[in-house]
């Protein structure tokens, strides 16, 4: 009984020290509900575990959380699953190719968040007949102020797969739509962020029938998960309630919108708007308003896992087309020779990058999630406090104290911001969580600029020599 306890323990440890993303693997193997709560996070409800008599399902549930069994790490996944790549790179995984590129067929480009693969790839492989379907994240018909935006579901149409365009920064679980997989089997492609291919890789381990049915699995690059609540505090700045919400698309395109800038479009019933999130309190993206606490410990920024990881092509010379640019990192034989093929024929525009490439353009998410990562378990060791142990060690890299402190607010800021949003909202006042915030994230940003200030220099300097030759 007490090493069952202790299990059951470790698993809630995950869940009360802010470890849990909230993915659902552990619901799907177990049956446990999820639910949301206050901060606008999914989290398992493990209430009923105390009366579980059966050992084996507390193991699996350890065994598929992203947080619990290092020794089924990001690398060990990887050799699992990705048998045909050649090199090896600590910070984007095996791989096989790396390119930067965007579909010219169609529209693609347009409809996507940048250079339109995200959707190309799965109507790919279904028109191909490679796949039944696609596993993605779709819109979702809001009833209260609390419910998401949007929810994993199947597209089994070309129709559906291309409405499913754009990336959605918002927390999803995958316990549903794999139980749908259950009930309806075939051959898929699942899209996630790392946490979740990470997950579906674990349960692919432990059920044949999931394993078999997820075919192919698609990594989008990750800064961090956001909550409902992040999405509710942007239109709310705006002028839309929360109870009001009703469809949200976080990036748009325009020819006067910069690659790199966030607009967002928030929908009420009857009107619009549009408004860059840099100029929303807590809407820069990455100085963790409103992200989730278990983001701050995961060293994953590309999906290591996956047989393709697809971002943003964050460097100079893509910068210019605000279009859009895709970084894609290829680990699957079947799908290089499909985007190969695709290029050959003029349909979609590739150009070879190196390891290196893909790392400056996600080069922000790496001094975060690699960096920062090391002085955040330093500081919660030094706690004496239990967290997930990762790739990274703590105090592995060395930084002068001004990325230090950096570090130490954005923590803060996460912190911080979950509570004052969860009181606004009780009270039905934005101005609270404003005025509690706007001080603290303008000096967070003064002290961003300052660290980052020669990097962002020579980016323009190189952006706009880039641009005036075109």
């Amino acid at each position: 009984m007490g090493s069952k306890m202790a299990k059951i323990d470790n698993l809630k440890n995950v869940v009360n020290g802010g470890y849990c993303v909230g993915c659902g693997a552990c619901s799907f193997v177990s049956g446990a509900p999820v639910k949301i709560n206050d901060y606008g996070e999914y989290y398992p409800d493990l209430s009923d575990l105390k009366d579980v008599s059966d050992g084996g399902i507390v193991k699996q549930m350890e065994f598929v959380c992203p947080s619990l069994n290092p020794k089924f790490n990001e690398d060990v996944l990887a050799a699992t699953f990705l048998n045909n790549c050649d090199n090896a790179s600590r910070n984007i995984g095996p791989y096989q190719d790396v390119y930067a590129g965007y579909v010219r067929e169609g529209e693609y480009r347009n409809n996507g968040t940048s250079g339109g693969f995200g959707t190309w790839v799965g109507a790919e492989l279904f028109q191909q007949g490679m796949i039944d379907g696609v596993i993605h994240i779709k819109e979702f018909k809001r009833a209260t102020a609390l419910d998401p935006f949007f929810k994993y579901g199947i597209s089994n149409s070309l129709e559906e797969i291309t409405k499913g365009a754009r990336t959605k920064y918002h927390v999803v679980e995958v316990s549903e739509v794999l139980q749908m997989i259950k009930e309806k089997p075939g051959k898929y492609l699942f899209i996630g962020l790392p946490c979740m291919v990470k997950a579906i890789r674990r349960i692919q381990l432990i059920d044949p029938l999931i394993k078999e049915s997820i075919a192919y699995t698609a990594a989008l690059v990750c800064g961090h998960l956001k909550s409902i609540n992040w999405t509710l505090s942007l239109g709310w700045a705006k002028g839309i309630e929360p109870s009001k919400a009703v469809r949200f698309k976080y990036r748009t395109k325009a020819d006067d919108i910069p690659a790199r800038a966030y607009v967002f479009t928030a929908y009420a019933d009857d009107y619009e708007i549009r408004e860059d999130s840099g100029n929303v309190v807590g809407g820069k993206f990455n100085q963790g308003s409103l992200m989730l606490p278990a983001c701050n410990f995961c060293d994953d920024v590309v999906g290591e896992t996956a047989d393709l990881t697809i971002g943003d092509a964050w460097l100079p010379q893509f910068e210019i087309d605000s279009n859009g640019t895709n970084l894609l990192i290829v680990r699957n034989s079947q799908i290089n020779q499909l985007i190969t093929n695709a290029f050959e024929r003029d349909r979609i525009y590739l150009e070879p990058l190196t390891e290196k490439d893909a790392v400056s353009a996600q080069s922000g998410g790496f001094r975060q999630r690699r960096e920062g990562l090391s002085y955040r378990l330093r500081m919660v060791d030094k706690k004496k406090l239990w967290r997930p142990i990762k790739r990274v060690q703590a105090g592995e890299f060395l930084m002068p104290p001004l990325r230090k402190l950096i570090y130490a607010m954005r923590f803060s800021v996460t912190v911080k911001s979950r509570e004052d949003f969860k009181i606004a909202l009780s009270r039905d006042d934005y101005g609270y969580y404003k005025k509690r915030m706007q001080a603290q994230l303008k000096i967070l940003r003064l002290l961003e600029i300052s660290s980052s200030a020669s990097r962002i220099i020579k980016r323009k300097i190189s952006y706009f020599k880039l641009k005036k030759g075109r």
